[in-house]
């Protein structure tokens, strides 16, 4: 049960000041995993996850290391950091989806990847995943016309990989 004077003191500690960081972070003591770490500990573990996943190679183990990610993003009050994890999620989820063996596609699937594609390299360029802009073109340059492939190359994939370069 709680007291006026409890609560006060909670608001105290968990109140961050625009000099410095709160003295406490609130917990959920229901859940006792969530209990083991404070919020910038699931902060540091789901950033360690998410650069996991950008550096594995393998797209199951990325999907794996992504939702642990995204689960420790949502276990803080920080939701930026898991929005950029679930659409890193979903380019992964879309490129093992693609990677299935195609035989002779028709021209309304290769439409619906290319718009698919064409989605998700939005969305990740809004929260700048230039590596897996890079990853998605990647995958799906053989499902392309030559048109589009070429015109992508030159006035977009060329522009992040000089990016790339520069940092």
């Amino acid at each position: 049960k709680s007291s006026t004077a409890g609560d006060a003191t909670m608001r105290w500690l968990t109140k961050k000041d625009s000099d410095r960081a709160s003295y406490a972070t609130r917990n959920n003591i229901n859940d006792v995993e969530a209990m083991s770490m404070t919020s910038d500990e699931f902060i540091s573990e789901g950033i360690n996850n998410a650069e996991l996943a950008q550096a594995s190679m393998d797209l199951d183990q990325s999907q794996m290391l992504l939702e642990r990610s995204i689960w420790c993003f949502e276990q803080t009050d920080i939701i930026e950091l898991a929005a950029k994890a679930r659409i890193h999620y979903s380019s992964v989820l879309f490129r093992l989806e693609i990677q299935v063996p195609y035989d002779e596609k028709s021209s309304n699937d290769l439409a619906v990847i290319e718009m698919r594609a064409a989605q998700l390299m939005e969305s990740l360029t809004k929260e700048g995943l230039f590596f897996e802009v890079l990853n998605i073109f990647s995958s799906v340059t053989a499902f392309l016309s030559e048109y589009a492939k070429e015109e992508l190359e030159k006035r977009f994939i060329r522009k992040i990989q000089l990016a790339g370069r520069e940092e």
